[in-house]
């Protein structure tokens, strides 16, 4: 049986005229997947980037309480269960959140868009920071990933989505979860963790053949870990990510102590990882560690 989907309900999930009718026009949808299909393909291919600006701009500023307070209606709704988790944040975090929004929106001309599903306020101040040193171009692609992260979710929520079996089968059991995707930096020179290390986890935007979804960050701790790169959970969406080090900062602090060793300037002043989740092996847990030094670096899949 196919699944009613109505303008309305899509334009609730996604504020852009051009993505709707671009997905009614592919109807029927015989089961969520074709759908979720078919939305990032209207979104990705057959969308404008005027109707990427129309759906943003339909956003509240995140951690913005006064300004959501002010809104009403079922998209409205949606954003205030999306940005629950800020609620409590102190007002000194919103604050600084709130300045990094308008620094952004100058620099970029459009919102700070970003999948806020269970993100407290202090991570997004990391993110909008994180990504307002990206270029207009390359950042335009990420808040499209971040929308489509966004639409995917609601789409769910309306229509109708099943946890996957790992989730109900953690929820019943009790179990602990952790950050199904974790790693930590080996600093290979000095024989030592790397601590202070910046770290992005990205992930391949489905549907598109060259965009990518920020879906987490981080600094390595005094063991060198990031141990909360993405939320607690069960399971990990598959398909194919990008961890970057920032291999650049960390090695100007090592020369600072260690200036005979140390060279001014880095061959690798980052390192990208790639590497792909299959379907099979969404409730697995990846390590995706990083050895380095100055002149080199190796990476395995660890537990």
């Amino acid at each position: 049986m196919a699944i009613p989907v109505s303008r309305e309900t899509l334009l609730t999930c996604c504020h852009s005229g051009a993505w709707a009718d671009a997905v009614l026009a592919k109807q029927p949808f015989q089961s969520m997947e074709k759908l979720i299909e078919g939305a990032r393909s209207a979104w990705w291919n057959e969308t404008p980037i005027t109707g990427w600006l129309e759906a943003f701009a339909a956003h509240p500023r995140l951690g913005d309480r006064r300004g959501l307070a002010q809104r009403s209606g079922a998209f409205s709704d949606l954003s205030r269960d999306e940005q629950s988790s800020a609620a409590g944040a102190a007002e000194a975090t919103l604050a600084a959140l709130a300045d990094w929004n308008a620094r952004y929106e100058a620099r970029f001309g459009h919102i700070f868009i970003a999948c806020a599903a269970g993100t407290p306020a202090d991570r997004m101040l990391a993110m909008v920071k994180q990504r307002y040193t990206n270029d207009p171009a390359t950042e335009l692609s990420v808040a499209a990933g971040e929308q489509m992260k966004i639409t995917e979710l609601r789409l769910a929520k309306l229509v109708g989505a099943v946890p996957s079996p790992a989730d109900v089968a953690a929820r019943r059991t009790g179990e602990s979860l952790r950050s199904p995707i974790t790693t930590h930096v080996l600093d290979t020179a000095r024989g030592k963790p790397a601590s202070g290390v910046r770290i992005v986890l990205e992930r391949a935007a489905p549907g598109s053949s060259n965009a990518w979804q920020h879906v987490g960050a981080g600094k390595t701790n005094g063991d060198g870990r990031v141990p909360d790169l993405l939320p607690p959970a069960a399971s990990v969406a598959p398909g194919v990510y990008r961890i970057t080090f920032d291999t650049s900062e960390y090695m100007r602090r090592c020369r600072d102590e260690h200036p005979a060793f140390f060279p001014a300037k880095p061959f690798y002043p980052r390192v990208s990882v790639f590497f792909e989740i299959l379907e099979s092996q969404v409730n697995d847990h990846f390590h995706v560690p990083l050895t380095w030094n100055p002149y080199g670096y190796s990476t395995y899949r660890g537990s």
